[in-house]
């Protein structure tokens, strides 16, 4: 089972990578079929085997020879790691296929964000509607502990927007609050808190040699995504560590 899982997850990234790379341009996920950027080659069916045919082609175009980034099968791979971890934490069913859409939504989300420093209301919104649609029928989520994860999160963040003055995106605040419909108030609010922390220490050694300054602009969604995805898996072990330590 675990191999079907690995498998699902390296076809589901590498259609992950459709969605970063068209939806952020206006494009559609489904039309034209998957084509080489630079010359418009149609990839063939052997050429749109996740990561082995980025090996095979040795990651460069069959008709032009254009390197192909290297992300692509980065991201098939850790799509396809990721979605073994949901089941090897997540015994029951709608839970894991839940599991499996919100770690995917982190993933393109954080890409975009990465890329082009926004998060698509389709992708935090749609997925929004997701997770509260999912609480109706998992045995470890109410819809009352959604919803209430979606209005702490959003409205945590909101409040951290409204204070700064505009430090504080829009588009993060939708996503914690879709972060929220999937995982409930504690761990949605958790994640604010974890990801600034990942954050600060991402970016302190640029702030300490001065390349980076308290004022400029980063993109914060990947570092959300991550602490949501984190605590997604361990929130128990971590909320247990946290109390041994301090409590």
């Amino acid at each position: 089972m675990i191999i079907l899982i690995f498998i699902l997850g390296l076809i589901i990234g590498s259609f992950l990578n459709v969605v970063i790379y068209r939806l952020p341009e206006g494009e559609s996920i489904v039309y034209p079929p998957s084509h080489c950027p630079e010359c418009g080659h149609q990839l063939s069916p052997r050429e749109l085997v996740p990561v082995f045919s980025y090996v095979f082609l040795r990651g460069k175009c069959k008709s032009c020879g254009t390197k192909i980034s290297i992300r692509y099968p980065i991201i098939e791979l850790s799509t396809a790691i990721i979605f073994i971890i949901n089941y090897i934490y997540l015994s029951d069913l709608i839970v894991l296929t839940a599991g499996l859409i919100f770690s995917s939504l982190l993933i393109v989300l954080t890409m975009i964000d990465f890329d082009h420093q926004i998060l698509p209301d389709k992708l935090t919104l749609g997925g929004l509607v997701v997770g509260l649609i999912f609480s109706f029928f998992r045995p470890d989520l109410t819809f009352i502990y959604s919803i209430l994860g979606v209005m702490a999160a959003g409205g945590l963040l909101f409040l951290i927007a409204y204070l700064s003055k505009g430090g504080m995106g829009g588009g993060d605040i939708k996503m914690m609050a879709m972060v929220g419909s999937f995982t409930g108030l504690l761990i949605a609010v958790s994640a604010i808190f974890l990801g600034a922390m990942i954050a600060l220490i991402a970016h302190l050694p640029g702030i300490v040699s001065g390349k980076t300054g308290m004022k400029t602009k980063l993109p914060f969604g990947p570092f959300l995504a991550l602490a949501s995805l984190i605590l997604w898996f361990w929130s128990e072990q971590l909320f247990d560590l946290y109390l041994n330590l301090f409590l």
